[in-house]
């Protein structure tokens, strides 16, 4: 039987960095399962299509996405009056944090507040780290199950040979490094390029699909993606455990070799098996340096390690795996405009294959 889809967004209320990955799930929801995107500035959208198909027998689900669960539960606050016309409301939310005020609040005060009773509406919940199920299940009293993240490979991934940019350092980055690289590359009379965002305060973005080209173009043309572990590039100590960031996701994707800091979680080497997925970088400081610049120059090695990045990310790491993964684990059928965008991924995966062997 067909399904309708909905995703509710707040992407118009948050044009940051982070949220961009958010809104590229979302966009793939939308388009895999032709579902109907709804922001919070158009939600009589929703009211609007429930109730037009309130006499078909067609179920009606509705899919919330969000970098933090506060997210998730704004999103159902906006659509409160409509929750309980759908067959099932989902969400899934990047970082998967519980703080301990939430963890040892009392049943009694919970059953008070609209935050937690907006929670319970929840029908499942995906989270990307395999222990916060638990916590998820025991502090909101809601279906929990974990769900990892991934990328868009069949839009923007890609194996080019051409890389102009020695380093890649979007995003999160032990700053030691990043300053040893930024002061030694970066300067008139080399030729190396080390791209990075750590000087930069987050600023909203004003054309959110604009801003994630332009990344992707940056990444695919990275030969070095750096990625550090929450736990050693814990910045500004908001982190509390490892796991498997959006970086090492990304960075695959667009055929990089991903050098820093292997996550230490136990999802990590489920998702990401390969040999070389993540080159550890010396601890030492002076070390760093003459490492990066030896690899550079290992130009066969670079290019295998990428191409067999970007082909496990084809067969493993694309936001459509998750998604029909999700529908699997929630008896939803697929549909088949989905179920073709995972046999482009194989046949890209093949024809990446055959690249590879000749």
């Amino acid at each position: 039987m067909a399904s309708h889809f909905y995703v509710l967004s707040l992407r118009e209320e948050r044009p940051t960095h982070a949220y961009a990955c958010v809104i590229e799930f979302e966009d793939v929801i939308v388009n895999s399962l032709n579902g109907l995107l709804v922001t919070t500035k158009n939600i009589q959208l929703i009211a609007n299509a429930v109730k037009s198909q309130h006499s078909l027998q067609t179920p009606k689900y509705l899919f919330v996405v969000g970098i933090a669960f506060v997210d998730v539960v704004q999103l159902l606050k906006n659509a409160k009056d409509y929750l309980d016309d759908f067959d099932g409301v989902y969400a899934y939310v990047f970082d998967s944090i519980i703080f301990d005020n939430d963890l040892n609040k009392p049943k009694w005060k919970k059953s008070l507040s609209r935050y937690y009773k907006l929670a319970k509406k929840i029908t499942r919940l995906f989270v990307p780290v395999q222990f916060s199920v638990i916590q998820f299940e025991q502090c909101f009293g809601i279906s929990v199950s974990y769900l990892p993240l991934a990328s868009d490979v069949l839009q923007f991934g890609d194996a080019s040979q051409h890389k102009f940019i020695e380093v890649n350092g979007y995003g999160r980055q032990d700053l030691a490094c990043s300053t040893l690289l930024a002061n030694a590359f970066n300067q008139r009379g080399t030729n190396q390029f080390y791209y990075h965002t750590d000087h930069t305060i987050n600023a909203t973005i004003a054309d959110n699909y604009a801003h994630r080209r332009f990344f992707w173009q940056l990444l695919r043309a990275s030969k070095i993606a750096l990625a550090f572990d929450a736990m050693s590039a814990n910045n500004d100590n908001r982190f509390r455990f490892s796991f498997v960031g959006q970086r090492w996701f990304e960075s695959t994707a667009a055929g990089c070799v991903v050098v820093g800091r292997r996550p230490t979680c136990p999802e990590m080497d489920v998702l990401f098996p390969l040999k070389d997925s993540t080159i550890e970088i010396p601890r030492e400081t002076k070390l760093i340096l003459p490492f990066i610049e030896a690899l550079l120059t290992d130009s066969n090695r670079l290019k295998a390690i990428g191409h067999n990045n970007y082909l496990h990310a084809l067969k493993k790491n694309d936001w459509r795996h998750r998604l029909l993964e999700m529908l699997n684990m929630l008896d939803i059928p697929p549909n088949q405009q989905l179920l073709n965008e995972i046999s482009m991924l194989d046949s890209k995966a093949s024809t990446a294959r055959l690249i590879k062997n000749n």
